[in-house]
């Protein structure tokens, strides 16, 4: 199981008291997941004592102690990789922008490196005639 599936059903059981022999819980059970696998993820979480059954046989189940404190630290966990994510994704849409500018304007300071080049050439041999006038 998978955390944010593993939160699910926490979240189910920390929000309503889980009698499998009750239709209606039974209806929501159906409505939010599959029947088969709700069965079969009750023992996996009831052996790592997540959920606990009230008596044995009774089919009602509570969330645990360490349950709650796992829900804690799944939801936290999730919440964190989910604004990672948000945080990744603003990253990633200004990095566009800015290389969207950088290509518009590229024309423009290709431009003006040839004429400073230009520039620069023009003043080298200035300073080259000035060097050399005294001598002729």
């Amino acid at each position: 199981m998978n955390d944010s599936l593993i939160k699910d059903y926490l979240t189910f059981f920390k929000n309503e008291k889980v009698d499998l022999r009750n239709e209606e819980i039974n209806e929501k059970i159906d409505f939010y997941f599959e029947r088969t696998s709700f069965l079969n993820n009750i023992e996996i979480l009831e052996n790592n004592s997540l959920i606990i059954e009230t008596e044995h046989g009774n089919c009602t189940y509570l969330i645990t102690e360490k349950g709650e404190k796992y829900l804690k630290q799944i939801t936290e966990k999730l919440d964190y990789e989910a604004e990672k994510e948000r945080i990744e994704f603003e990253k990633s849409k200004t990095d566009l922008v800015l290389a969207q500018k950088m290509l518009k304007e590229f024309p423009k300071t290709k431009m003006f490196s040839r004429i400073s080049l230009f520039i620069a050439i023009v003043l080298a041999l200035k300073e080259l005639y000035i060097l050399i006038k005294p001598i002729l």
